[in-house]
């Protein structure tokens, strides 16, 4: 079997067992069907790009993926302290990271404003500016909304990984803790490259300069990052819900053999 043909049945059986034993679904049970099928496409788009060698580019999507990935972990963390149930404290935690959403949408929104303001001619953006002080307005009342309930914001990504690797269960392999902060710095290079990483797009030979067009790393690899991504992801959501994986790993745990060959 293919990779993409094993990812596509993957998620077909998690979106299956969804629709066979998930009614009625609540609002937390609808943001995790929606982190399924933004994983699907991520999974199925990132390995068409494999598949053409595209390295770059699937790690931009990789990237993307992971940082995905770490943040299901944090919101679907077990708390035994907590007196609500599961379902109430992965919706709460979905709930914080949605507040981050509002807060970066206003600081966007202030610093648009302000490169309208400082320009030699913001006359000319009077329409554009109405539009953003609208907008401001508006995510201000659900920010004073949301903090008045004392929500907070979602905490950093490291945070968030040394806050998993703390959590006393089973559901989150030493590999996943190991591996996955390594990768995210890794990938993050192909979405806010430096200059480091420009400098080694251009090779000196001693008797030419040679412009790179992809990155060195091994296309095998990324196949196997992308493959674990989905599996675990999968793996989550089905331990998050009492539902069997044991079937899907062992198809991990094939696939993996056939890519190390």
């Amino acid at each position: 079997m293919e990779i993409d043909e094993i990812l596509d049945k993957w998620f077909d059986e998690t979106f299956a067992m969804y629709q066979e034993k998930v009614h009625p679904p609540k609002k937390v049970d609808l943001l995790m069907m929606g982190v399924l099928r933004y994983s699907r496409h991520c999974s199925i788009t990132t390995f068409s790009l494999l598949r053409q060698e595209a390295k770059l580019s699937s790690m931009v999507l990789l990237r993307a993926y992971l940082e995905l990935f770490i943040k299901l972990c944090w919101c679907l963390i077990n708390n035994p302290t907590s007196q609500k149930n599961h379902k109430d404290e992965a919706y709460a935690r979905f709930r914080r990271w949605d507040f981050k959403r509002l807060i970066e949408q206003k600081n966007v929104l202030t610093k648009e404003l302000e490169v309208i303001e400082g320009s030699s001619n913001p006359d000319a953006f009077k329409v554009r500016k109405s539009e953003i002080c609208k907008a401001i307005k508006k995510v201000d009342r659900f920010i004073a909304e949301n903090k008045a309930k004392g929500l907070k914001c979602i905490p950093p990504i490291w945070q968030m990984l040394k806050e998993i690797s703390e959590e006393k269960t089973q559901h989150h392999p030493e590999d996943i803790l190991r591996v996955y902060p390594k990768l995210y710095q890794r990938f993050n290079k192909a979405v806010h490259p430096d200059m480091d990483f420009i400098r080694k797009m251009v090779t000196n030979t001693g008797k030419a300069y040679i412009c790179n067009c992809d990155v060195n790393d091994d296309i095998q690899e990324l196949k196997l990052y992308l493959l674990s991504m989905s599996c675990d992801i999968n793996r989550k959501i089905r331990d998050f819900y009492g539902w069997d994986s044991a079937e899907m790993q062992k198809e991990y745990n094939l696939m993996v053999k056939q890519l190390n060959g």
